[in-house]
């Protein structure tokens, strides 16, 4: 089944987000994306758009792979003041070029549009960033207003580390510093964010730094500091890593920068895949979907800060509130758990497949089965405060789990096959 309210492409593998932009009252969604089939390959940038991060229309691919270069992750900016030398209000792209035919190699490139992301021209000088590295890939880039130029953070991804550059046009690029590994978990860093946030309840703001890690860190893999940044530089808080989604399937996000909300709110959207498994799932004609966008800003802590994450109201004010009483909900539901009380939930479909979320005091697991894919067998384990309720944004092929500060988050992926889940529902100790 096709999920209900998350975007999925028409057909084939479609993966991180990439290129978020907002332009002439359009929300671009740019991703990894292979024209050709449902597995991964001949990567090359999907694209479709929103008037308000609810509704989405899959237009044609935006950036193809070519006899030199595979597409791989990155980012876009509108180039307002045209910098770049390509006209005012030119959309520019940053990506990683990986090379097809030869050693491996990954550098960064540059592709412009000027007629709102419809038709693309790569840069003749590509690539503006080179490194001659094997793993050395998805630049994330925006405008810092504080220092007039453009910061790029992109990863040495074998070595987990990342490094920040700036530059005044968007092709010439000067090293500025480096965030180290710092102790993360795991191994092998992807798609880097850098984001300055509000702090709820001050006037203040404070910086994020995302990472994902593809194997071995706890969660789905995202992983995030806060700390500071002036214009060179990233310095860490004392509080330490972050893990920012508790699940198995929620990577590679990355934010739109601009427009913010009233509360200085950037948003975010991730993939609710996993490369561990997701080239195993079982073929329906299309692969993957996007998370549900959601708000970021940070909370204070204790010493330090949290990321407080909240569903986009617009993609989601259509879902149906579902009881905990009923014997069966739809396919697609908000269902509401309350705070203080130790429950046991099973969902379950004509197939057998089930989701069962057990909380109790202080102790959350979401278990995912599957009888016909035993390779999906998953338990995810959080933390939360007792006292907290929990929402389920239940859908055709996912769960996102939040509770009610916004900073626990626990994203699956799931293989229903009917139009509504059964519902099992015990309290008690």
């Amino acid at each position: 089944m096709r999920p209900r309210y998350h975007f999925a492409p028409a057909a084939n593998w479609l993966s991180d987000p990439n290129g978020l932009v907002h332009h002439a009252g359009e929300w671009h969604l740019f991703y990894q994306y292979n024209p050709f089939g449902e597995d991964w390959g001949h990567m090359s940038w999907g694209h479709a758009v929103s008037p308000d991060l609810g509704a989405w229309e899959e237009l044609p691919p935006a950036l193809l792979e070519d006899e030199r270069h595979a597409i791989f992750s990155g980012s876009a900016v509108i180039d307002h003041a045209g910098s770049a030398g390509l006209g005012r209000d030119a959309m520019v792209a940053l990506y990683t070029g990986a090379v097809v035919n030869g050693p491996a190699h990954q550098s960064q490139c540059l592709a412009w549009s000027t007629d709102n992301g419809r038709n693309w021209h790569k840069f003749d000088g590509n690539p503006v960033l080179d490194r001659q590295m094997e793993d050395f890939r998805d630049p994330n880039v925006f405008w810092h207003a504080a220092s007039q130029r453009w910061i790029m953070v992109v990863v040495l991804s074998n070595e987990q580390r990342a490094l920040l550059y700036g530059s005044t046009d968007l092709k010439a690029w000067e090293e500025l510093s480096e965030i180290p590994t710092l102790g993360a978990a795991g191994e092998i860093w992807e798609c880097p964010l850098l984001i300055e946030l509000p702090v709820e309840g001050t006037g203040a703001t404070r910086w994020l730094f995302k990472v994902d890690v593809l194997r071995g860190a706890p969660g789905s893999g995202a992983l995030g500091l806060t700390g500071t940044f002036d214009g060179i530089r990233f310095t860490p808080d004392a509080g330490g890593w972050q893990v920012l989604d508790m699940g198995s399937d929620f990577y590679a996000a990355i934010a739109w920068q601009e427009p913010r909300d009233a509360a200085g709110r950037p948003v975010w959207i991730g993939w609710m895949g996993n490369h561990a498994y997701q080239g195993r799932l079982p073929q329906q004609g299309w692969r993957g979907a996007m998370s549900v966008p959601r708000r970021l800003s940070l909370v204070r802590s204790g010493n330090g800060y949290r990321l407080r994450q909240e569903q986009e109201p617009a993609a989601v004010r259509a879902v149906p509130a579902a009881a905990l009483d009923a014997a069966t909900i739809p396919a697609a539901a908000r269902l509401a758990l309350p705070g203080g009380t130790d429950l046991t939930l099973a969902i379950g479909d004509a197939d057998g497949r089930l989701l069962v979320l057990e909380r109790q005091g202080d102790r959350l697991a979401v278990t995912r089965r599957d009888p016909v894919s035993p390779f999906l067998d998953m338990v995810c384990r959080a933390q939360l405060d007792p006292a907290c309720a929990l929402t389920l944004w239940l859908d055709a092929g996912s769960v996102e789990v939040l509770d009610e500060t916004g900073t626990l988050a626990l994203t699956m992926q799931h293989r229903m096959a009917g139009e509504h889940w059964s519902l099992r529902y015990r309290t008690g100790a």
